[in-house]
């Protein structure tokens, strides 16, 4: 990989063209990277309280293998209806990060960290691939959120498109 000297004078259009010549973080074999995707979901942003997917301005890169992590409620999840609204956390499809699950029980009524499906030790059987480039969505069902933040941390490789 040929990088350019950075020079004093200049040094910003040598350093923009360095990051430039790079390849994607995984695109050689060798070494990569396990990287965390952090995103937050919270109903105290009127937005996010109605019956709708919601993305969480997080993406993910194409071909991106999420191998584990886990989200952290911050405040506890109220809906209307006597607390029988849902949540579900997705990257490629319904249900795949956190199954639609009311917030009057596990895992949304108790503040702490909360286990997701991809799990590090089953990344064979667990993991989520992105078949295009993906954001990271909430989605909340039967009833409109009145309260609840949570912080999702997703640990991810970039792989590669599969024949």
């Amino acid at each position: 990989m040929g990088l350019k000297q950075v020079q004093i004078q200049g040094w910003l259009k040598d350093v923009s063209d360095n990051f430039a010549s790079l390849g994607p973080v995984g695109s050689d074999i060798g070494l990569g990277s396990l990287r965390v995707a952090r995103f937050e979901f919270d109903a105290g942003i009127a937005a996010n309280r109605t019956v709708a997917a919601h993305g969480t301005g997080v993406i993910l890169p194409v071909n991106s293998i999420v191998v584990g992590g886990f989200f952290d409620v911050n405040t506890v999840f109220t809906s209307a209806n006597a607390n029988n609204g849902t949540i579900a956390i997705s990257v490629e499809g319904a249900n795949d990060i956190q199954a639609a699950a009311a917030v009057s029980g596990s895992p949304y009524s108790t503040i702490g960290r909360k286990a997701i499906v991809p799990k590090a030790n089953t990344p064979e059987s667990t993991s989520v691939k992105a078949s295009t480039a993906k954001e990271i969505t909430c989605t909340v069902a039967v009833s409109a959120l009145l309260t609840g933040k949570l912080t999702g941390y997703l640990y991810f490789v970039e792989g590669i498109a599969s024949a």
